[in-house]
């Protein structure tokens, strides 16, 4: 909106000017001046259009991060485009200036210079482009490990770390900038040996952290001495996963269900610790009840599952039988579940041959249909021309009676008047 309220003033001044200069408007010498004026605004709302695209160029560079990658060419480029506004400044609202001279001493006009910065400025905008694009393929490795410490949130974490990195980074990028492409590739291996090792710092404290402060407070509450064994594995449990992370960091789902497995099994450890703490206290006199707390337990399962009842077992051989049940039940509910399956199967079959059989039988009606009625217009074409020959038939049998009748008729008449006419003839003669 504010480019077309300059550019609609800027047309009320030229057409002033226009005015102002033309002595007889409808003079033929003015149109050479008249077309130097259509040039001249022409050339300004290109040129405003140039500043306009530039604007849009800095703002895009900006989110690009131009300026990180080229500085010193970006630097360049906002001092070109500054320049082209000071002299798009002194002729935007007088168009008459645009082809003033700059200076005293010049012979470039303030549109001819307002062209030229705006050239400079492309042409910096153009090389740090591709100063970006340089650094972006000679520290392609660099450059994915950035990306990912990013992905990760690792700056949330160690802020003072990723900030070091992305410094040594940016000196990499800078000696680009410099031409000194072969030294930033050669010392790309270093900084990618530690923005790896950050990586893997920030996936451990992301998905493991948790499971480490839980096997650090079993670890103080002396959990080793009421069951060392569960800790031991508990602990061998995170060292797994952690060295997993640390040789694959970006297998994401897997470190989670590792961690999961992790905290799974520190819980498990710390209750049977429990377990074993309780049983220590445990008075010889209330040992009976603590066996029979556990029989309670299977025997809850047992009813539960309607198992039989197998007390009369150890509680170890107790356990072992409802594990037979259970797995005797789930091979009969498996057979059960195929055997369902293969009737849904054949049923879908059947239905699926039944709904053939209906459509068959409805396109045999169809058929039949069709021919009933083909039949009946048969027949009643027949019909209708038998009528209509039975009615021609009689037409003409009347003609044909009729005929006769008109013949007959005239032979009488004649043989009448032949009669009288003899009979005249003989009174005549008489």
């Amino acid at each position: 909106m504010k480019t077309e309220l300059k550019m609609a003033a800027m047309t009320a001044i030229m057409a002033l000017t226009l005015v102002g200069c033309a002595s007889s408007p409808d003079s033929a010498s003015n149109l050479a001046a008249d077309a130097e004026q259509s040039a001249t605004m022409i050339q300004i709302n290109e040129l405003k259009q140039a500043i306009d695209a530039a604007d849009e160029q800095v703002v895009q560079g900006i989110e690009d991060e131009l300026n990180w990658f080229a500085s010193k060419n970006v630097e360049e480029a906002n001092k070109a485009l500054a320049e082209a506004k000071e002299y798009y400044a002194k002729f935007e609202f007088d168009p008459s200036k645009a082809n003033s001279s700059t200076g005293f001493f010049s012979s470039m006009s303030n549109i001819e210079a307002a062209n030229e910065s705006l050239d400079n400025f492309n042409g910096a905008m153009t090389k740090a482009s591709g100063l970006k694009t340089t650094a972006l393929s000679a520290l392609s490795e660099a450059f994915d490990y950035r990306a990912q410490l990013k992905n990760i949130d690792a700056k949330q974490h160690f802020p003072g770390t990723v900030q070091e990195l992305d410094n040594n980074l940016k000196t990499l990028v800078d000696q680009i900038a410099d031409g000194k492409t072969d030294a930033a590739i050669a010392a790309q291996p270093q900084l990618v040996a530690k923005q790896r090792a950050l990586e893997i710092k920030t996936v451990i404290t992301v998905y493991l952290a948790d499971a480490r402060n839980a096997l650090d407070a079993l670890i103080k509450a002396d959990t080793a001495q009421h069951a060392p064994k569960s800790l031991s594995q508990a602990s061998a449990s995170l060292t797994s996963a952690t060295a997993f992370a640390a040789a694959e960091p970006r297998a994401i789902d897997k470190i989670k269900r590792q961690a999961e497995e992790v905290i799974f099994s520190i819980n498990r450890a710390e209750q049977i610790a429990l377990s074993v703490k309780k049983l220590k206290a445990t008075q010889p006199k209330d040992y009976e009840d603590y066996i029979v707390g556990y029989e309670k337990a299977l025997f809850a399962i047992t009813n539960a599952l309607n198992a039989e009842d197998r007390r009369d077992l150890a509680l170890e051989e107790q356990g072992k039988a409802l594990v037979a049940f259970i797995e005797a039940n789930l091979k009969d509910q498996e057979a059960s579940l195929q055997a369902q399956q293969q009737l849904r199967k054949e049923l879908k079959d059947q239905t699926a041959y039944s709904e053939l059989l209906e459509e068959k039988i409805d396109t045999l009606n169809a058929n039949l249909a069709d021919m009933k009625e083909s039949l009946a217009e048969t027949l009643a074409d027949k019909q209708a021309a038998e009528k209509a020959a039975e009615k021609a038939n009689t037409a003409k049998a009347n003609a044909v009676t009729a005929a006769l009748e008109e013949t007959a008729d005239t032979e009488v008449n004649a043989s009448t008047e032949q009669t009288d006419t003899t009979e005249q003839t003989d009174t005549t003669v008489q």
